[in-house]
């Protein structure tokens, strides 16, 4: 069984296309292996009003210029 762990605030999958940058909120991590074997997390994102979220894989970030940024003076004020 995967192990799920929830995300801090600041965690962002970040993307970036011919239009500009795109920041996603990290809301949950899911424990995986690599294509080694070795131990990484991967991130869950919001899957859109009505879907369930996203567990992005580790293919995905190659294929679509993404990468995990730290950005905690980003989160709008609670």
């Amino acid at each position: 069984m995967s192990t799920f762990l929830p995300a801090a605030p600041g965690w962002y999958v970040r993307e970036t296309d011919d239009e500009g940058e795109y920041l996603d909120p990290v809301i949950a991590w899911k424990a995986s292996t690599d294509d080694d074997g070795g131990d990484i997390l991967l991130p869950a994102v919001e899957g859109g009003q009505g879907y369930p979220p996203i567990f992005l894989t580790a293919d995905s970030f190659a294929d679509h210029a993404r990468s995990i940024v730290y950005r905690p003076n980003h989160d709008p004020a609670a």
